[in-house]
């Protein structure tokens, strides 16, 4: 189930109940979530290393850190920087207990 729909579903009576008492930020979450994938979204174009750019347009994340789907992006460029930091060694967790 995407976010957007649980979002339509319940906006009204989230509204009726809370929009007098819920925050701006709160508020600014659910139009983002509402609006992304739709036209008024707007479009971006992507490029795999080695392709032409194709002019298939994606809508257009606004990066509202409520929406599980424009994270999503975030965290994987989050990801590929950490991996680039990466020594080229075997890596171990070990934990120590402080059991006597």
């Amino acid at each position: 189930m995407e976010p957007a729909s649980i979002v339509d579903q319940y906006y009204d009576r989230f509204m009726e109940k809370h929009g007098r008492t819920a925050l701006p930020g709160h508020l600014k979450a659910l139009r983002d979530i509402r609006r992304r994938r739709t036209p008024g979204a707007g479009e971006f174009y992507t490029q795999c290393e080695g392709e032409v750019i194709t002019r298939n347009g994606h809508p257009c994340p606004f990066g509202n850190r409520s929406c599980p789907k424009c994270q999503n992006h975030d965290a994987g460029r989050w990801i590929d920087r950490q991996k680039e930091k990466l020594l080229p060694v075997l890596y171990f967790l070990v934990t120590f207990t402080g059991a006597l």
